[in-house]
């Protein structure tokens, strides 16, 4: 009689831990990996952003992972969930925003970025790469530092930068990316550019700014070049400084 009650009585704590068992494993989702590597002096954010997928009450949601800035180049590695559980509300994930960042000095601002992101489809736009059989999708984005004189007053006609990524992004399917492995690298273009080139005139010995008109933003003609400022110095030509 008393091995009988006992087994009677294991029944609701075996089916309690059962129970558990499964809601842990509801709340875990399923995720994905965002992987790649970055070049020195640059990082990279990913903002996945959630909707609710169910009936319940509940609020979007984002989640930021972050690989900060090393002098050296990086390997970067997310695990970005496509769905999870918060309380009653069924979240699933509706897209992630990339935020590249670079820096080109110790000075605050002389961080700047760029954005990218991944869009969640249901099928795929025309040309858009697939997952390869391995559950692996590759790809490249190049920056390309714009440099130009600073407009503002602390720093006037001193070089500052902006940011330009091509190829910072992907679409997947929804369906699909469980499981899966998105990989970005980061590459930087070797040549920078003028962000604004009708004010720089290319050189032999590097890149000039010049003044323009009362009534255009082009150079004068004949060009009239004008110094600027550059880690302390006064220079002619960028990058070099002096010719």
């Amino acid at each position: 009689m008393q091995k009988i009650l006992v087994r009677l009585l294991g029944l609701p704590v075996i089916a309690t831990a059962l129970s558990a068992c499964n809601s842990l494993a509801s709340l875990t989702g399923e995720s994905f990996t965002f992987e790649g590597q970055l070049p020195p002096d640059f990082s990279i954010k990913a903002q996945a952003h959630y909707d609710v997928a169910n009936s319940c009450d509940g609020r979007s949601q984002a989640r930021s992972f972050e690989s900060g800035y090393q002098s050296g180049p990086q390997q970067y590695r997310f695990t970005i969930p496509v769905s999870y559980r918060d309380g009653l509300c069924e979240m699933r994930l509706g897209r992630v925003g990339l935020f590249i960042h670079g820096r080109y000095g110790d000075k605050d601002w002389q961080r700047t970025y760029d954005n990218g992101g991944l869009v969640l489809v249901d099928s795929l736009p025309q040309g858009a790469p697939a997952f390869q059989a391995d559950g692996s999708l590759s790809k490249t984005a190049e920056c390309t530092w714009l440099f130009q004189l600073s407009k503002a007053y602390s720093r006037k006609g001193e070089v500052s930068k902006l940011l330009s990524c091509k190829g910072a992004g992907a679409h997947l399917v929804r369906e699909e990316l469980p499981g899966k492995t998105v990989r970005l690298d980061i590459r930087v273009n070797p040549d920078e550019e003028p962000s604004y080139d009708r004010r720089w005139i290319e050189t032999d010995s590097g890149w000039r700014p010049c003044m323009g008109t009362d009534t255009s933003d082009r150079c004068q003609t004949p060009p009239i070049f004008q110094t600027f400022k550059m880690n302390g110095q006064e220079c002619t030509v960028y990058p070099n400084c002096k010719e």
